[in-house]
């Protein structure tokens, strides 16, 4: 059994009191303690002893019979108490259903007797104690929520923001909603934090825990490993397997499993797809003083996770195919394999790159095609030019105006109401921090290691030049569809035929019509953007993919 030293462990001090808030910290009852005793063992440990320590995997809940403990966050570089409790309390936050490792400790205050729970037994908990196990998820789900208000730093993520490699570091860790914190290498308070934890910096990014060195230059698969957010496919037949972690993916995800089927949800960075990028929806209904695409991802990805969806990413998947015996097998470039009764593949669509020598070189480092904070604190304090006239363009231009000086949108047309809606396009005329020129093209970019500079081509013909340090692209879109094998029928643009237009199709070879969502491959539907002649918005994604469900359902002849 692990221990800590107990010279000054009693002095800490908590950041935060059990009493003041009771939805993240509810004492049981005896009742309640009764009930969660059947789903889990009795066990003790002295003063103390480590029940679980940062960076454990996988690690369990206790819940308290007898004495206190502590949780430790040492993500600030010191041992800081978050938090103390006793007898009738639980220990656990929502990682216990991610898979990832702990991001906090746990030690015994003083000799400790508990319920150990797993969280398989958790799960089961949450199906035959709803009530019960109701405290313990919202409760779980409230204390990461206070934790990343307090001081915690999670992991330290040390890189230049000209630096490719650190970009995608923190996106990769922002849309998975992994704890940490960025330190700009270009600033030289933040290189000498870091040569007190390691004087030899060879290479970027530097990922430390507190003050430890965690490692440097990881590719984003090893920073995903290194965090559990990528793992082996689970070794199981699942009902459906759905491609993809967008607003379409996770409606089905959300659908499948409460309707008692057994999901896998595949992405190739993490849910959110590219409503993720997005750093405001207003027009979703439930949300009346918005949500970021990122916000809505996390909450509709906890709700699938509370159902037992298994999540894998990032994961790239390859290959689609029928086998033998009727079942659908995935392949990803990792070279993992799952096998399903259906496919779902809700892949949604990436935006549409300028016709510009040298742009895929400035990707990450001043082109981007998304706008949330990890874009808008690499530009802080800098002018930055949006391209595009729809909705996301619109919410970028808003969202950056808070973070630069000055926003300058590109827009080829000669209106914005034309293509965006009437409440953002007033707010955007209204902001004296946006510039809009109408019926203005890019024509060439400028930077080598970063975006420096563009040239504008308005409708006479004349040509500026401007210094910028972000381009964001936000110009139409092409469907996640290219890795599809060619049994699957698409259209003259790439997005994919469902329902009755595929019925007259040579592929389509059942006696049956095809289901309404249902490709030319029978057994595999489609939802979301990359689907054929879809309203392309949020509501109607989340929509599409609980339909699909309900056609996989009529399939397998699973209705409830």
């Amino acid at each position: 059994m692990k221990k800590v030293p107990d010279s000054d462990t009693d002095r800490l001090a908590p950041r935060f009191d059990v009493l003041a808030d009771q939805t993240a910290f509810p004492c049981l009852t005896e009742a309640e303690i009764a009930d969660a005793s059947a789903f889990g063992e009795k066990c003790s440990f002295r003063e103390n002893d480590v029940l679980f320590s940062t960076g454990d995997k996988p690690f369990d809940s206790y819940t308290l019979l007898s004495g206190r403990i502590r949780i430790i966050d040492i993500s600030t570089g010191e041992r800081v108490c978050f938090v103390r409790y006793g007898a009738g309390y639980f220990t656990g936050d929502i990682d216990l259903f991610t898979g990832r490792p702990s991001v906090v400790t746990c030690e015994a205050d003083t000799d400790v007797e508990a319920i150990r729970i797993k969280p398989a037994d958790l799960r089961e908990m949450f199906v035959r104690k709803a009530a019960l196990g109701e405290r313990y998820w919202k409760s779980f789900q409230r204390r990461r929520q206070l934790l990343l208000q307090s001081h915690f730093c999670g992991l330290s993520i040390y890189g230049n923001r000209d630096d490719k490699r650190t970009v995608e570091a923190i996106e990769l860790l922002y849309r998975n909603c992994v704890p940490h914190v960025w330190y700009d290498t270009s600033l030289e308070e933040n290189v000498s934090r870091l040569r007190r934890i390691r004087s030899d910096i060879n290479s970027y990014p530097v990922v430390t825990q507190g003050a430890n060195f965690v490692c440097d230059s990881p590719t984003r698969p090893e920073l995903a490993d290194l965090v559990g957010l990528r793992r082996k496919f689970p070794e199981r037949r699942y009902d459906v397997i759905i491609l993809g972690a967008g607003p379409a993916g996770l409606g089905a995800a959300v659908n499948a499993a409460s309707e008692g089927l057994c999901t896998l949800v595949l992405d190739g960075l993490g849910p959110g797809g590219q409503a993720g990028s997005s750093s405001r929806i207003e027009n979703y209904a439930g949300f009346p003083d918005g949500v970021s695409g990122q916000e809505l991802a996390h909450l509709s990805y906890l709700q699938a996770l509370k159902f037992g969806v298994d999540f894998v990413a990032p994961c790239n998947v390859t290959k689609l195919e029928r086998t033998d015996d009727g079942f659908y097998k995935v392949e990803s470039s990792e070279g993992d394999c799952a096998t399903g009764r259906t496919v779902i593949i809700a892949t949604g669509v990436a935006y549409n790159s300028l016709n510009i020598s040298g742009l895929d070189s400035l990707l990450g480092v001043g082109v981007f095609y998304s706008a949330t904070k990890v874009e808008a604190l690499i530009c802080k304090d800098r002018q930055v030019h949006v391209i595009g006239a729809g909705n996301s363009a619109g919410q970028a231009a808003m969202f950056l105006s808070q973070f630069t000086p000055h926003v300058t949108m590109v827009v080829r047309g000669d209106s914005l109401q034309k293509s965006m809606s009437a409440y953002l396009s007033d707010r955007i005329l209204a902001n004296e921090k946006i510039d809009i020129r109408f019926c203005t093209n890019v024509v060439a970019v400028e930077g080598i290691t970063h975006v420096e500079a563009v040239s504008l081509r308005n409708e006479k013909g004349e040509i500026t030049r401007e210094e910028t340090c972000g381009l964001f692209i936000f110009i139409g879109a092409k469907p996640r569809t290219e890795f599809l094998p060619s049994s699957i029928a698409k259209d003259a643009k790439g997005f994919i035929l469902s329902g009755p237009s595929v019925a007259d199709l040579p592929d389509w070879t059942e006696k049956r019509p095809p289901l309404a969502l249902e490709t030319s491959l029978p057994g595999v539907f489609t939802c979301g953007d990359c689907r054929s002649a879809t309203t392309k918005r949020v509501a109607f994604a989340i929509g599409d993919g609980a339909l699909a469900v309900t056609c996989l359902h009529e399939l397998l002849g699973t209705y409830t």
